[in-house]
């Protein structure tokens, strides 16, 4: 097969996985030209391994001897280190990481955060470390490495001198989900327990928070994680019930920020905290012509930030029509996001 066409990867990934079809996931694991044969027992290895090798010989595909390891227990598979335990890192891309200097311009930087992206599955709220060296990526913003980006970067290189080992999930053994936010970025931890009843991490993974202020945007993506989660059995079990190692572990990495008071006397299990915030601003204005009507909007966070949006109708209006469209669109769209109350400012 030539290894010049753009859908020579997708093509051979799928001839594989028909090929190796009643033993994926039980005894093979391939991605690509990769293969990955294993067994729980030594004594059944030899028989998987014949089993393979007619299969490969079936359809004549060929081995490198010198890329090729039997009876091991742990192997390097896809960059990372796969072992009865569970799924480490390769030490080399954690050196590669903890021997680096601090950025110096904007190319460096984007290394750094490449090595960060490849490991994000073993690094908790990796959103949250890095949210420091998000306004160095900005245009026409000077590259200023400070304080609060080499506090970043050192806790990034702590982190990674005790990485975690990931487990692999076990079939028709229930998951569990953990949800953490902070100001701004969200955490979520998918684990499982052990034969011993303790807790294993499968997978970390982390985004930054972003307004989502568009309501076809919002509707759709929400109708499509309905359609998604719908296939899977969901329990929800509050926080207040949950014990384990792992949650202390994983809320000691999501700290709250120093300006949150927090009091030692705490009464009963459930506090309520009512905190009060300045209302949400929003300019709007609207505009037409013969051809089309356009629309502008303008949020100011309680923060102080500018969110600005623009629409275009579909049908033609005079300019104060325009206007109470957008009034009202923008009304459903501050309620969808529960952000009420909201202080209103147009010019009819």
């Amino acid at each position: 097969m030539p290894f010049r066409l753009k859908n020579v990867g997708a093509t051979y990934q799928s001839a594989m996985q028909k090929i190796f079809d009643d033993m994926l996931h039980k005894n093979v694991e391939c991605y690509v030209d990769d293969l990955v044969v294993k067994s729980k027992k030594r004594e059944n290895h030899f028989h998987v391994l014949r089993k393979v090798f007619e299969r490969l010989r079936r359809y004549q595909l060929k081995m490198n001897s010198s890329k090729c390891a039997f009876g091991v227990t742990s192997r390097k598979f896809l960059g990372f280190i796969v072992l009865q335990r569970g799924i480490e890192i390769e030490q080399a891309k954690i050196d590669a990481i903890l021997r680096m200097p601090k950025p110096r311009n904007i190319h460096e930087l984007k290394n750094l955060q490449e090595k960060l992206a490849y490991l994000q599955r073993f690094v908790s709220n990796l959103a949250g470390h890095c949210q420091p060296f998000s306004r160095l990526m900005k245009e026409d913003v000077p590259f200023q490495w400070d304080e609060a980006c080499d506090k970043a970067f050192k806790s990034i290189k702590s982190y990674l001198m005790k990485p975690p080992v990931l487990v692999a999930p076990v079939p028709k053994r229930p998951l569990i989900l953990y949800v953490a936010a902070q100001e701004r970025s969200v955490g979520f931890l998918l684990a499982l327990k052990n034969d011993e009843g303790n807790e294993n991490a499968l997978y970390y993974l982390t985004n930054p928070l972003k307004y989502v202020m568009a309501k076809p945007l919002l509707s759709n993506r929400l109708a499509r994680w309905y359609l998604q989660l719908q296939q899977f059995e969901i329990t929800y079990v509050p926080q207040k019930v949950v014990k384990g190692q792992v949650l202390v572990d994983f809320l000691a990495d999501h700290p709250m920020p120093a300006e949150w008071g927090l009091s030692d006397d705490l009464p009963d299990e459930d506090v309520l905290v009512i905190e009060v915030t300045p209302p949400w601003k929003m300019y709007f204005d609207g505009a037409s012509h013969k051809e089309r009507a356009g629309v502008g909007v303008v949020f100011v966070t309680s923060e102080g930030e500018a969110l600005p949006y623009s629409f275009t109708l579909t049908q033609n209006c005079s300019n104060n029509i325009a206007e109470y469209q957008t009034l009202i669109l923008e009304l459903e769209i501050a309620v969808d996001v529960k952000q009420i109350p909201l202080k209103v400012y147009g010019d009819s």
